[in-house]
């Protein structure tokens, strides 16, 4: 009797989009790849390691780039029981401390930030998400502005980066299009004002724009207690937007404007948040150690095994028994991360090794699933 074969594993959501974007880049590497081995012969030795290098280069900040994923401010919503309510498990202590930052009534009116700082998948994300959608939260800071340090919109015409996020923020401040385009139309008439009456002031037509934008967020932001999340600040972030809290180049370059966190009124008492996976990054975000929140993976391994069982009914499937060795095993597959779990979740057939899987196998495995895949850190 002929048996079927085993249902592929489907990817998990938020990566086929990557593996798409991948299967098209891997096919024009294939065919640039067979060209310069048809004329590899000819070619000058100084000139094929000079593309070498800019391939591997480019091949270098695609990888990058595909790593990012745009976030937004609501939490997850459920894929099948849409009007259920997102729990958020394992986080308890992590909220109440971000409620003590944004709630304390000492330092109401000061100006603060705070770094949430931990790996690839251990909920920073969702940690920031939980508490920026809190109503005691929202009642208090008015705007909230959750801003995506990637997104998927392009840069119109090679636009500065800096500018196209600072452009993002005040959109979602109410800014619109037309106000942003004559702020660039009188950037550009002052720049070529400048240059035509010999005089020069060192600034490009770029950095009289954002000096321009920030005024105006600055404008936008006074005298209100706002809320900022910067989710998933890279290194290549740092010097395009945010500014580096070194006492000594701020004693030696004193001048406003050069930085997104200028635009920050600073008696309002307003809070900004930035996550990021890098500790010498966050160090640089912000000017005092306590100001670091660490995010470590999920010691209770109930709370892991929550997060895994949401996923299995969300999909109407079976839960597996959730013994010891049950949660043990999740707990040292997963190891503590939260989105690790819920890949985990999506995967068949469960992977206890002495339960009887779905081809009868004693193993609880299918031919499919004989390698978990790998699930590393970012």
């Amino acid at each position: 009797m002929a048996t079927e074969n085993p249902k592929p594993v489907e990817p998990p959501v938020d990566k086929r989009e990557f593996i798409i974007r991948f299967q098209e880049k891997y096919e024009t590497w294939h065919q640039k790849l067979q060209k310069k081995k048809d004329t590899s012969e000819q070619e000058d030795p100084k000139t094929k390691m000079m593309e070498d290098d800019s391939s591997k280069q480019a091949e270098s900040k695609t990888k990058m780039e595909d790593d990012r994923v745009e976030t937004f401010s609501e939490l997850p919503k459920h894929e099948n029981k849409k009007n259920k309510e997102y729990v958020i498990h394992g986080f308890e202590n992590e909220i109440k401390s971000l409620e003590n930052f944004l709630l304390d009534q000492k330092v109401y009116k000061e100006f603060k930030s705070l770094v949430v700082l931990g790996e690839y998948g251990v909920g920073k994300t969702t940690l920031c998400q939980a508490i920026f959608n809190k109503y005691e939260v929202k009642s208090v800071y008015a705007p909230g502005i959750w801003v995506s340090m990637y997104s998927k919109e392009e840069t119109k015409d090679g636009e500065d980066k800096k500018i196209s996020l600072l452009k993002r923020i005040l959109k979602d401040l109410g800014v619109q299009d037309k106000v942003l385009a004559t702020i660039k139309n009188e950037a550009v008439q002052e720049f070529h004002d400048y240059k035509e009456s010999g005089n020069n002031d060192g600034e490009t037509k770029e950095d009289k724009e954002f000096l321009a934008l920030l005024y105006a967020l600055h404008l936008n932001l006074r005298w209100k207690k706002y809320l900022i999340v910067f989710d998933d600040v890279r290194e290549e972030d740092l010097n395009q937007i945010l500014q580096e809290q070194d006492v000594e180049k701020l004693k030696k370059d004193k001048k406003w404007g050069k930085h997104l966190s200028d635009g920050f009124p600073k008696g309002s008492g307003g809070r900004v948040i930035y996550t990021t996976r890098v500790e010498t990054l966050a160090r640089k975000l912000v000017a005092e150690e306590h100001e670091i929140h660490r995010l470590w993976p999920l010691s209770d391994d109930q709370s892991v095994w929550n997060i895994y069982e949401a996923v299995i009914e969300d999909h109407d499937k079976e839960p597996p028994r959730n013994d010891k060795k049950c949660i043990d095993d999740l707990m040292n597959k997963s190891r503590g991360l939260p989105l690790a779990a819920k890949l985990l979740a999506k995967l068949d057939p469960v992977f206890l090794d002495d339960e009887v899987g779905p081809n009868d196998s004693t193993d609880g495995t299918t031919e499919t699933n004989q390698q978990d895949p790998p699930l590393t850190s970012g």
